[in-house]
């Protein structure tokens, strides 16, 4: 009885400990990959525009950017924790970038995070460790 006990107090344990699934390596991919993402969606977006795209076509551009995102990084990191980071990381992104562009004195963070944003994503190349 005292072994099952203790067996199941270990199980228990053990699943609640703190577990850090993605690796500061596999984040600072995450970052430029996600960055990278999000200036291809705002140039793709921004020539639809110019081009007369239509609103249908132009919604379309941030779920096939992010698709193809998943597919480079599932071919270097195929854990789902990655995956759904890298969605979070672009979608959060995205979401700061516009409410800078709406009103940069509202959100000082969101400018920070646009200006970082485009920074990496001009800079850093997915895979690089450094």
């Amino acid at each position: 009885m005292r072994l099952a006990l203790f067996a199941t107090v270990l199980a228990l344990t053990a699943a609640c400990s703190p577990v850090n699934p993605i690796s500061e390596t596999e984040k600072t991919d995450i970052d430029c990959l996600a960055s990278k993402t999000v200036i291809a969606i705002t140039e793709a977006i921004r020539d639809g525009t110019a081009n007369g795209a239509s609103a249908e076509d132009l919604a379309a551009i941030p779920d096939a950017k992010i698709a193809e995102a998943r597919t480079r990084l599932k071919a270097k990191y195929a854990k789902l924790m990655d995956d759904a980071f890298l969605e979070y990381d672009i979608n959060h992104r995205l979401q700061k970038i516009e409410t800078a562009l709406r009103d940069p004195d509202e959100d000082p963070e969101a400018v920070e995070i646009m200006t970082e944003t485009l920074q990496l994503g001009e800079t850093c190349h997915f895979g690089d460790q450094g």
